[in-house]
């Protein structure tokens, strides 16, 4: 059984790598950057403008590996824009030819039109999409701002029918290296092939069992999505792979709707997350939510389940 709220927070590390591509100028592409700012103790504000990577990035990743992770479990209800990992959605599930659905029900019956929901702005008609994600930031803390690297590399492409001034065509690509990035999911996953501005009724029990499976397959692939984007993700893996460590993961689950916890860019998002569902256990029972953790300080693992391993971790959000 798939939980049907997970709410995920954490940190990774980064090393020469394109979070999130911005622009083109010429032959320069630029590295996507915001400002942030922090608090000294003496209560001034500092700001700094830093290389990120967006959320809408992430999310885009996630639809990709989403597809694969579904076709491995043996899926198949997907269009063909799902499967190559192009983001238009609202697409029906027919592959004869691409049309728009014609309701949310229909829609949904692709994989990541249910997922990662859709906008047909004609019809009216749309979908939220069932996983956020953060924009993934450095740790809010001055160390940590102050030694974020962002720089640019020289690239070249060689040019084999050696055209007139084309033989090497000179690039520039900006990169990014930080010693601590946060970053924050939310997933409601109850809502999976369950239209959510429209009413529908199953005609038959025997549809109901079908999409049952069908549910628990997509959900698991939902989840599992994740772990190929905690091994890296960037916009610009064809000129170099991301360089990514996940180094904590702190998951809360349960089968009833959670609050989000802090993202990991703040120094103490452990202990506020805990602040925040110790407060919410309090009015709908412990045995409700369960929170679970990966690479945390063992200070916690009296109130958090800690696992030593990634694999130990999804295997038991999994089939928990």
């Amino acid at each position: 059984m798939v939980w049907n709220y997970i709410r995920i927070t954490g940190r990774f590390t980064i090393e020469v790598s394109v979070l999130t591509g911005s622009d083109t100028i010429g032959n320069y592409n630029t590295h996507a950057t915001a400002k942030i700012v922090i608090s000294d103790k003496n209560g001034s504000y500092k700001s700094y403008e830093v290389p990120v990577i967006t959320g809408n990035m992430l999310k885009h990743w996630h639809a990709v590996y989403l597809a694969k992770t579904y076709e491995a479990l043996g899926g198949q209800q997907l269009n063909e824009l799902c499967k190559k990992g192009i983001g238009l959605r609202g697409y029906k599930l027919e592959k004869e030819k691409m049309e728009y659905a014609d309701s949310e029900s229909d829609a949904i019956k692709d994989l990541c039109n249910d997922i990662h929901g859709f906008l047909i702005p004609d019809k009216q008609l749309k979908r939220d999409s069932l996983v956020k994600f953060s924009f993934g930031i450095p740790i809010l803390n001055e160390k940590v701002l102050e030694n974020v690297s962002r720089f640019t590399t020289l690239h070249n492409r060689v040019d084999p029918v050696r055209r007139e001034n084309t033989e090497m065509m000179i690039f520039k690509q900006e990169y990014s290296t930080a010693p601590l990035y946060g970053f924050a999911i939310t997933m409601d996953l109850a809502y999976v092939m369950t239209p959510i501005y429209e009413i529908t009724q199953n005609k038959n029990q025997q549809q109901e069992k079908t999409d049952e499976e069908e549910k628990n397959r997509r959900k698991k692939a939902a989840v599992l999505a994740l772990l190929y984007m905690f091994n890296g993700v960037g916009s610009k893996q064809a000129r170099a792979l991301p360089i990514i460590d996940v180094k904590e993961l702190l998951i809360a689950v349960s089968n009833v709707p959670i609050p989000n916890l802090v993202n990991g860019a703040y120094e103490d998002y452990i202990d506020k997350s805990l602040q925040i569902i110790e407060a919410f256990k309090k009015i709908i029972g412990n045995d409700r939510v369960k929170l679970y953790g990966y690479g945390i300080d063992k200070k916690y693992c009296n109130k958090i389940e800690c696992k030593d391993s990634l694999d130990e971790l999804f295997d038991i959000i999994i089939n928990t």
